[in-house]
C-alpha cells in the first residue's frame, strides 16, 4: 500500500533554509484518521482561534499529509463545521436513542435534558461558543454554518419527537418546532451566559439535576393540559 507523505519546513519566514523529513499518515483506517483530523482541528481552533488556525498546522498535528486532509475537508470552513456538528453528535445520538428505548415522557425528556446540559456546559463547548462570536466580523459566514450543522439539527431531532407526542396524544403542542425551541432555551438558564462572561465555571451536579427537573416538570405541565 502506499504511504500519503508530506514535507515539513523549519522556520517562520522565507528566509529559513527547508529540511525535508518523510512522515507517513498514522493509519490507513479512514474513519479513525478523520477522527485524528476532527481533534487535531479542535485543538487547533480553540488555542489559535479561526483565523490562526492553519490547514498546514493542522495536517501537522493530526498527523496526516496535506492531500489526506483535503480529500476529508476541502477547506477550513468545512473542516470547522464537521467540528461544531462532531460535538453535537452525542446530542444527536442521546436524542435518537431516547426514542428508540421508548421510554416515558418524564424519563425521556430528563435524558435529552441531561445530554443538552452535558454539551453546553462543557468546557470545549463554551470556548467554540466564544471563539464563534468573537470570529465573527470578519468572519461573518461562520454562524450561518455553525447554526446549520449544529443546533438546527438538534432543534428538528427534538421537534420530531414532540411531534410525535403530540400524535400519541401523550403532550399537547401547538407549535411542536417553537416548544423545541423553548425546552431547550429553559435549559440553558442565567447561568450559561454567566459561563460565556467567565463569571462562573460550569455548573455543579446538584445544579444540573435541579434545572433539569424543573425544565422538564415545567414543560410537562404547560403542555399536557394546552388547549
Amino acid at each position: 500500500m502506499a504511504r500519503n507523505t508530506r514535507r515539513l519546513f523549519s522556520g517562520r519566514n522565507n528566509h529559513s533554509l527547508p529540511h525535508t523529513i518523510e512522515l507517513s499518515d498514522t493509519t490507513a483506517n479512514p474513519l479513525s484518521k478523520q477522527q485524528a483530523i476532527l481533534e487535531a482541528a479542535t485543538r487547533a481552533f480553540l488555542s489559535r482561534g479561526y483565523a490562526g488556525a492553519s490547514m498546514e498546522a493542522i495536517a501537522e498535528a493530526a498527523p496526516v499529509s496535506k492531500p489526506t486532509l483535503y480529500s476529508y475537508f476541502h477547506n477550513k470552513q468545512a473542516l470547522f463545521a464537521a467540528v461544531i456538528a462532531r460535538r453535537c453528535e452525542t446530542l444527536l445520538c442521546a436524542l435518537s436513542r431516547a426514542q428508540i428505548e421508548n421510554l416515558g415522557v418524564e424519563a425521556c425528556l430528563t435524558t435529552i435534558a441531561r445530554s443538552f446540559i452535558d454539551f453546553i456546559y462543557a468546557e470545549d463547548t463554551l470556548n467554540l461558543h466564544r471563539l464563534i462570536i468573537a470570529e465573527h466580523h470578519a468572519f461573518p459566514e461562520l454562524g450561518e454554518l455553525v447554526y446549520r450543522r449544529g443546533p438546527q439539527p438538534v432543534l428538528n431531532e427534538l421537534a420530531a419527537y414532540l411531534k410525535g407526542l403530540n400524535e400519541r396524544g401523550l403532550l399537547q403542542m401547538a407549535d411542536v418546532n417553537r416548544a423545541a425551541q423553548l425546552f431547550l432555551s429553559m435549559l440553558k438558564g442565567h447561568e450559561h451566559l454567566r459561563c460565556l462572561l467567565g463569571l462562573q465555571t460550569g455548573l455543579s451536579e446538584a445544579e444540573k439535576t435541579g434545572l433539569i427537573q424543573a425544565v422538564v416538570s415545567f414543560f410537562i405541565r404547560g403542555h399536557r393540559h394546552a388547549d
